[in-house]
């Protein structure tokens, strides 16, 4: 049978070649045949192929169009954050970053810079920078671009309203400090009286009075707040009562027993102006926390990586722990970084400046909300022991964290 194509299928020849159906239609009949019932491999092959090629399209242009800002956005906040670097402030538009604030130093502002550009995000073919371009306005770096001019502060009271007087009122060291505006005589000297009908040695020993008559008339309710400031915060350790721009604050700290009383009077209704902030502590509260942190901070450091600002990851455990005792401290807290005497002391007050506010952010991150943290740098100064031994020079590079007190 030459010329002709054979098959033979379950004992009977099938000639192909002279079958009268169309060829596609005698293609898939033999290739179906020729696997005895089954379909070839290819097409179960490309299955996973064409499986894993819809997901890389639908994940690159997820992250293409849908997420990119967002991304690039968070990728250059952790990574300023990593470094210790919070003076920058991130404007984002696509993968454009636009950084903004008041850097240390020229070299501060390009570091910044850099570390926003290299900073990897994970993408779908590994990680890669999602900012395309990183400009910023960073103690003069020279490609930033012109911000608009900051609009000026203007006086929200109504036009032709004379401003009543601001002032503080402040103890601390057993003297109570009279501070500030009040708009006439008559309460001037009613305020004095009130004060120093509240001297109580050794807490409240003496009174120092600063105000100043700014002339007009006090408007109906001005001297009952003044009062009411006077009677909480005479009643504290320290603490500081303050009226701004008609806003009424007090931070007071004090005993336990103490407390109560005092928040009850300074949440009453105002007979005129407006309830502010009202922090009050108290010292058991403070003493429990200072202890509880001087105690982590004690039996174990915060590493970072020599001469720069970044946590060591060994220390994440530690930050854990400071972040739970954290979260039950009262008011505000401090972050105060030291250093040894190694090195120029202005860029050590920079280092320690840098690796507070590394704390803090590290802090942050593990959910300590970040209007209860501040973070100061100290430089070389205060040192807890001897800088000429390598012993006393690690002591000495630390991190402590204080609540920070009414009166200050």
């Amino acid at each position: 049978m030459r010329g002709e194509a054979f098959r033979v299928r379950r004992g009977r020849p099938v000639n192909y070649e002279t079958s009268p159906e169309p060829m596609t239609v005698r293609t898939v009949k033999r290739l179906y045949r020729q696997t005895d019932g089954r379909w070839p491999f290819v097409p179960y092959g490309l299955v996973p192929v064409i499986g894993l090629a819809v997901l890389l399209i639908y994940g690159l242009t997820l992250f293409a169009f849908g997420s990119v800002q967002a991304e690039t956005a968070r990728t250059a906040r952790l990574a300023l954050s990593d470094a210790g670097i919070d003076w920058a402030r991130i404007r984002v538009s696509g993968q454009q970053v636009f950084l903004e604030g008041e850097a240390p130093s020229a070299a501060e502002a390009e570091r910044a810079i850099v570390i926003v550009r290299k900073a990897n995000a994970p993408t779908p073919l590994g990680p890669a920078p999602p900012a395309t371009r990183v400009t910023g306005r960073l103690n003069g770096v020279a490609d930033a671009k012109p911000l608009s001019a900051t609009p000026p502060v203007t006086d929200a009271r109504k036009p032709g309203r004379s401003a009543p007087g601001d002032w503080s009122f402040q103890l601390g060291n057993g003297a109570l400090t009279l501070s500030g505006e009040v708009p006439d005589e008559a309460t001037h000297a009613a305020i004095l009286q009130d004060a120093r009908s509240r001297l109580d040695p050794p807490r409240l020993a003496s009174i120092d009075d600063q105000l100043v008559v700014s002339g007009g008339a006090a408007p109906s309710g001005y001297l009952a707040v003044a009062t009411r400031a006077l009677d909480t915060v005479s009643a504290c350790d320290t603490g500081t009562a303050a009226l701004r721009a008609e806003v009424f604050t007090l931070k007071c700290e004090l005993p336990a027993s103490a407390a109560a009383d005092v928040r009850a009077k300074a949440y009453a209704d105002l007979p005129w102006g407006k309830l502010g902030d009202v922090t009050i502590t108290t010292r058991e509260e403070i003493n429990t926390c200072e202890t509880s942190l001087a105690t982590l901070l004690g039996d174990a450091r915060i590493e970072f990586a020599s001469g720069s600002a970044v946590i060591e990851p060994s220390s994440n455990a530690l930050i854990d722990s400071i972040a739970a005792a954290v979260k039950s401290c009262p008011g505000t807290l401090r972050i105060e970084g030291y250093t040894d005497v190694t090195g120029e002391p202005a860029l050590n007050m920079a280092l320690s400046r840098n690796r507070a506010f590394a704390v803090r952010n590290a802090l942050i991150a593990r959910s300590v909300s970040q209007q209860r943290l501040i973070a100061e740098g100290y430089g070389e100064s205060r040192p807890l022991a001897d800088n000429t031994t390598p012993d006393g020079r690690a002591r000495n590079r630390r991190i402590e964290i204080r609540v920070v007190r009414a009166s200050e």
